[in-house]
C-alpha cells in the first residue's frame, strides 16, 4: 500500500506540475501574443496618421493656410523682410544696390513646394514604419516613452508628449532617413511651383544674390554712409535691434533644399501626432478590431 500510495502522489504531482508549465507557457504565448498586437496596432496607428497627412498637407493650402505647419522665410534671411517694410530700409537696400529683393512669393512658393510634395510621403513613411523596429510596444502604448534625440548643440529635442509617445518613437527612428529620401521630392517640385510665372528656384536664387549684395557692400565706402544713414532712421524709429540685424548680415548659404525639406517633416509629424492623439482618445477613430482592441485598454 506504502508503495501503490507514493506512485499515486508521484504521478499527482508530475500532473500538477506539467499543468502548472503549460499555463505558464500559455502566459507567456498570450503575452507574446499581445506585445506583438501592441506593436501591429501602433504601426497601423502610424500608418493612418501619414497618410492622413499626407493627404490633407498636400491640398491646396495645406501648409500656406495652416499657421500651425506654415513655411516661414529661413531665419537667415528673415532680417530683409523686415528692413524691406521700412522707408529707411527701403532707401538703404537702393544705396547698396538691392532694392529689386522680392519676398512676398518667397514664403508661399515654399509652402506650395511642400504641398507638391505631400503626397509622396505617404509612401515613404509607411516603409519607414514597416521596418521600424520597436523594442517596448507597451512602453509606447502607455507613454512611457521618452524622445532621446538631439539638436545641432547637443540639447534634447522638446518630445511629442506622453499622448503622441508613438509619434514621438517614429520620429526619432526614422527623421534622419526621411530626410534623405523626401528631400529628393522636396526638391524635384522646386521647378514645378510657380507664382505670376516665377519658379522656387528662380524667386530663390534672385533673393539669395540680392541679399548677397548687401552683405559684400555695406562694408564698402559707400556701404559704409549708408549704414550710417540706415542707424540713425532706425535709431529715430526706435528699431535699433533691426539696425544690429542688418549690421551682422553674412553673406546666405541657406541650403534652401534641406530647409524646406526639414519643414515639411515637422509639419508631416505635427500631422501624424494630431491623429494619433485622435486614435488614443476617441474610439470612433479606431477603425478596425485590432485599434479597437490595443488602444481600447486606454480606456480601462
Amino acid at each position: 500500500m506504502d508503495f501503490k500510495l507514493g506512485i499515486k502522489r508521484i504521478l499527482l504531482l508530475s500532473f500538477v506540475g506539467a499543468s502548472f508549465f503549460a499555463v505558464s507557457c500559455d502566459d507567456d504565448v498570450l503575452n507574446n501574443l499581445a506585445g506583438g498586437d501592441t506593436v501591429a496596432a501602433l504601426r497601423e496607428a502610424l500608418t493612418i496618421g501619414a497618410k492622413t497627412a499626407a493627404t490633407n498637407l498636400g491640398e491646396k493650402d495645406g501648409y500656406y493656410g495652416d499657421a500651425m505647419v506654415k513655411i516661414s522665410m529661413p531665419k537667415e534671411v528673415a532680417t530683409v523682410a523686415e528692413l524691406m517694410s521700412t522707408d529707411a530700409g527701403k532707401t538703404f537696400l537702393k544705396a547698396v544696390d538691392a532694392e529689386g529683393l522680392q519676398t512676398e512669393n518667397l514664403v508661399e512658393l515654399m509652402n506650395r513646394a511642400a504641398e507638391k510634395a505631400a503626397p509622396q510621403s505617404a509612401e515613404i513613411f509607411t516603409k519607414a514604419i514597416a521596418k521600424m523596429s520597436v523594442a517596448d510596444g507597451e512602453a509606447i502604448l502607455f507613454g512611457n516613452y521618452r524622445s532621446e534625440s538631439a539638436d545641432e548643440e547637443g540639447n534634447v529635442t522638446a518630445s511629442f508628449g506622453s499622448d503622441k509617445a508613438a509619434t514621438s518613437y517614429l520620429y526619432d527612428n526614422t527623421y534622419s532617413g526621411l530626410q534623405t529620401t523626401f528631400g529628393s521630392v522636396v526638391t524635384n517640385t522646386f521647378d514645378e511651383v510657380s507664382v505670376s510665372g516665377v519658379t522656387l528656384n528662380t524667386a530663390w536664387s534672385s533673393f539669395s544674390n540680392g541679399y548677397n549684395q548687401i552683405a559684400e557692400k555695406k562694408n564698402t565706402t559707400g556701404g559704409k554712409i549708408a549704414m550710417a544713414t540706415l542707424k540713425t532712421s532706425l535709431t529715430l524709429a526706435g528699431k535699433s535691434a533691426l539696425y544690429n540685424k542688418v549690421d551682422n548680415i553674412k553673406t546666405v548659404n541657406t541650403n534652401l533644399g534641406e530647409y524646406v525639406t526639414g519643414k515639411a517633416l515637422d509639419g508631416l509629424f505635427m500631422k501624424v501626432a494630431d491623429k494619433e492623439v485622435d486614435i488614443r482618445t476617441n474610439a470612433a477613430a479606431r477603425t478596425s478590431d485590432l485599434l479597437k482592441r490595443v488602444f481600447g485598454r486606454l480606456d480601462e
